[in-house]
């Protein structure tokens, strides 16, 4: 397997996924400011480009401490236009840390199958380009649509947990080295 630097872009069948630089802001806005894209999300969307500015700073900054993070994602064939953001990065899973497979497209690429491609992809790199041993996901219990990208992915619902107040528990899902099927 070639050995890959935290810059070079991964590729899929329909995708290119590479680090988001700060150029990349008026996108990131546009898809995380969007109500609909951030409907299960209990913190609502993203209330100013000033807001998401220091969001995406700080995802450009996961990259420079820990070699991977959420990828800016385009199509292969228009590179030019980042369609979604998604990927593997640090996450607080209760008390605990976990890497945290996560994902937001544009409406526009919805019900294509891109999520669960990346979700997919997302799973090779953690597996086999960072050898990690789990990856992991958090989701609203109503969001089927997720689950179901999730469940294609091949994690598997594994627990429950109390990290929204006064609202229902959100499911952990989770795929383990030894349970991945490889890409």
């Amino acid at each position: 397997m070639p050995k890959m630097t935290p810059t070079d872009p991964y590729v899929s069948a329909r995708l290119l996924m590479r680090p988001p630089v700060a150029d990349d802001l008026a996108r990131f806005y546009a898809i995380f400011g969007d109500p609909e894209t951030q409907r299960f999300n209990p913190a609502g969307p993203v209330a100013s480009e000033e807001q998401a500015r220091q969001i995406l700073t700080e995802r450009i900054e996961k990259w420079r401490q820990h070699g991977y993070g959420s990828w800016a994602i385009a199509l292969r064939e228009r590179p030019e236009w980042i369609i979604g953001f998604g990927g593997l990065s640090w996450h607080p899973l209760g008390a605990q840390r976990t890497v945290n497979l996560g994902y937001r497209f544009d409406t526009q690429v919805w019900g294509m199958g891109l999520a669960t491609e990346m979700a997919l992809a997302a799973l090779e790199y953690g597996f086999e380009h960072l050898g990690l041993d789990e990856i992991s996901a958090t989701v609203r219990a109503n969001h089927q649509a997720s689950r179901h990208v999730l469940e294609k992915a091949g994690l598997r619902l594994v627990d429950t947990l109390n990290d929204v107040p006064d609202a229902e528990p959100s499911l952990i899902y989770t795929l383990m080295r030894s349970d991945y099927q490889g890409g």
